[in-house]
């Protein structure tokens, strides 16, 4: 009896699909409070601001400047492979997603119009948070953060007393991430926010080649995570997190980085980049 052959393609999807959950996993366990460090950054910016007093260099501004350098050299591939919050994110929905398809034969979600537009929210959060810190009031922001309370789940550690509101707020996101893909990063994240004003230079940024495409074809934003129509918005928005979950399905293989040509999944490529914000968070 012959074996039947796997598409090249489909195992071309599933390595690439493979090394993204690995890479995830890497991080993780090695650098789960990256995205802690560096939004703990943005608060000592809002909070010395408002003090008059000179910024003091700390470990995390440190953080914080280097992996906004990252974004600008490479897009946001922090938020789509190395931060743990979006990481627990996929895993989360990926198992509701099974579970929905066993019981209900579909995958509830929020509504494309309502997601866009809930995307706004997380400029509103951060404006607000900057605000609180402004103020002086950056303590109560730590106490009832909910990523505070996930950076000490993380590290193994019990959640001190008072953190009640943090882990409601905890529990409301997993809950959001489990009907919505990339629910926090997509309308809760203050750092996706900061992320996404920041411009990447040019060989960063996704291309496609359109005349290439298939007539018809929107594979590639049916399976975004954050809802880029690329008719609309194209690749380079602010809102992709660099997942690469469309040049991974594009049968045409037509969406690839501007690094000297190289293709966005390219598993070389691909972990490099992780290797070289692998070193840089450890060595800071």
């Amino acid at each position: 009896m012959a074996v039947k052959q796997k598409n090249p393609m489909v195992q071309r999807r599933q390595r690439t699909a493979l090394l993204r959950v690995l890479i995830q996993i890497v991080f993780f366990l090695v650098a789960p409070s990256a995205f802690s460090s560096a939004f703990a950054g943005i608060k000592e910016i809002g909070t010395e601001f408002s003090t008059g007093a000179v910024l003091e260099w700390t470990s995390f501004t440190t953080v914080l400047v280097f992996l906004l350098i990252f974004t600008i050299v490479f897009g946001r591939y922090f938020c789509g492979y190395a931060c743990a919050f979006g990481a627990l994110g996929d895993w989360i929905h990926l198992i509701s997603a099974w579970i929905q398809k066993k019981l209900f034969r579909k995958v509830f979600a929020i509504p494309e119009k309502a997601v866009r537009i809930l995307q706004w929210l997380k400029y509103v959060i951060l404006v607000g948070i900057l605000v609180i810190c402004v103020l002086g009031r950056q303590q109560a922001v730590n106490e009832n953060s909910p990523w505070t309370v996930f950076s000490f789940l993380s590290a193994g550690n019990a959640v001190p007393d008072g953190k009640t509101i943090g882990i409601v707020l905890l529990i409301l996101i997993v809950c959001g991430m489990a009907v919505q893909e990339r629910f926090f990063c997509q309308l809760l994240c203050p750092m996706g926010a900061v992320f996404s004003l920041l411009p990447v230079i040019p060989l960063g940024q996704l291309v496609r080649n359109r005349e290439q495409c298939i007539k018809g074809c929107s594979a590639c934003s049916r399976v975004c995570p954050v809802h880029l129509e690329l008719e609309e918005d194209s690749p380079r928005s602010g809102e992709c997190i660099r997942c690469g979950k469309c040049s991974n399905i594009c049968p045409k293989q037509n969406i690839h980085t501007g690094w000297f040509g190289l293709r966005g999944t390219e598993y070389i490529w691909t972990i490099a980049q992780a290797a070289a914000l692998l070193a840089g968070l450890l060595i800071l």
